[in-house]
């Protein structure tokens, strides 16, 4: 508890956490509502259904790093006015139009999607000192969960009772409102926004006016770090800086591949489990029994987020790949929730995780960008993992659904963590040559 004490009493820290948290809720339900629209109102398949969903999570997927990139170069204000204006205007259209051009005012919608999660996570990021910053991932992790426990449900108890056209035009009016909340609250997305340049002692501050003064052909840039907040901006605007460099690296592609691969196996569980209880005709046990999972995630972010130690997304991926197995082998409801319990304690952490682990690897002022392929990544791994996983269980049956998912993040994050390890031992050969000739 002390972990989270310290982080929710660093200033505007609990603010950012609220607002991430209210302005999640309408996109918790966008997926689920825009299916329901097609199939009730629309009187189509669920084939189409997914269609148009598939072509929202295009759009959001491919928009993210570039919002992202807004977010870093043009503030938060200017990287959120367009999706206030043209997503919810997305909605209102969807809400009367024929299906046909349905597909292309999802693709939009999606392509303006409000960043929220690239938006709280880097004022995390700015807000937080790096030691403290995977508790603060952690809170945001389980505010998500329970937004998306709930969003959900209420937006089918909506759509059926006031029907899918008028919880459209609700749901373009939330957004249009959590957007104009974080114009409002404008939380921080740089550190320069929340610091002041420290002040030098008099002898180091005369040195730096000569060198300026005497123009040596360098341009000497004061460094200031809070002593609140832990962070060091080292922003040289003469310098090109791209968040791409940084996640192309082995541990940048580790943390992404760790990313779709847990969003892939989260997706394949959900499916799974749905499918089980039905084959199983315990169908009413379908909203309990997820509620467990989701209380196991809580659970597990929690806990991860209070860890002294850091733990890399790869052992994560592998926490939940080996604790996904066993669902595959239970049908008893009952056990089923036992299983889906310990499933569910790797399911937060690794969205902190892997979210810690991008923070830490790339400068400041590309952070947003960074985010948002963080973003793209759980997206991809969630609309590969639907199709894929979804045929899995038509061809085999629910257990190899989960159980084929469960198995393919163990391999990933063993294969990951053994090149890893290679690397390490590689480098240090090398080092240890380059040295002892020397010496």
């Amino acid at each position: 508890m002390d972990a989270y004490r310290r982080v929710l009493s660093i200033p505007g820290t609990t603010a950012v956490l609220l607002l991430g948290l209210l302005a999640r809720i309408p996109f918790s339900t966008l997926g689920l509502l825009l299916t329901l629209h097609v199939v009730l109102t629309l009187d189509r398949s669920y084939f189409e259904a997914g269609l148009i969903v598939a072509a929202s999570t295009i759009g959001t997927t491919l928009s993210s790093p570039w919002r992202g990139r807004l977010l870093d170069r043009y503030g938060l204000r200017r990287a959120v006015i367009p999706s206030i204006v043209i997503q919810p205007l997305a909605l209102i259209a969807a809400s009367m139009a024929p299906y046909e051009t349905l597909v292309l005012i999802a693709f939009v919608g999606g392509i303006f999607s409000l960043p929220v999660w690239s938006i709280v996570r880097t004022s995390l990021s700015v807000l937080v000192p790096a030691a403290q910053r995977r508790s603060a991932f952690a809170l945001d992790s389980m505010s998500t969960e329970l937004v998306f426990m709930a969003g959900p449900a209420a937006i089918t108890i909506a759509a059926i009772a006031i029907g899918t056209p008028v919880s459209l035009l609700i749901v373009a009016g939330l957004i249009a409102l959590a957007g104009i909340g974080l114009l409002i609250a404008d939380p921080p997305t740089r550190s320069d926004q929340v610091m002041l340049p420290t002040k030098l002692p008099p002898g180091l501050a005369a040195s730096e006016g000569a060198a300026v003064a005497q123009k040596e052909g360098f341009a000497e840039q004061r460094v200031a770090e809070d002593l609140t907040t832990g962070q060091t901006p080292v922003v040289d605007p003469q310098v090109g800086v791209s968040a791409r460099t940084a996640l192309l690296s082995l541990g940048g592609m580790a943390a992404l591949i760790a990313t779709m691969v847990g969003s892939t196996t989260i997706t394949a569980t959900d499916l799974s489990l749905v499918a089980i209880l039905e084959d199983v005709g315990s169908t009413a046990m379908i909203a309990p029994i997820m509620s467990v999972w989701c209380a196991g995630s809580l659970v597990g972010g929690f806990a991860y987020g209070a860890a002294r130690r850091t733990i890399g997304p790869l052992w994560v991926l592998l926490a939940l790949g080996l604790l996904s197995i066993p669902v595959a082998f239970v049908e008893n409801p009952w056990w089923l929730g036992v299983a889906v319990f310990f499933a569910g304690l790797a399911l937060a952490p690794i969205i902190t995780a892997t979210s810690e682990s991008i923070s830490r690897r790339v400068p400041e002022q590309v952070r947003g960008e960074a985010m948002g392929w963080h973003g793209s990544a759980m997206t991809i791994g969630s609309a590969v993992g639907s199709p894929l996983f979804g045929a899995v269980i038509d061809g085999f049956g629910p257990a190899w659904g989960v159980g084929s998912a469960a198995l393919l993040a163990t391999v990933v994050a063993v294969s990951g963590l053994v090149a890893m390890s290679i690397r390490r031992v590689h480098r240090r050969r090398v080092l240890e040559d380059r040295f002892g000739d020397a010496a």
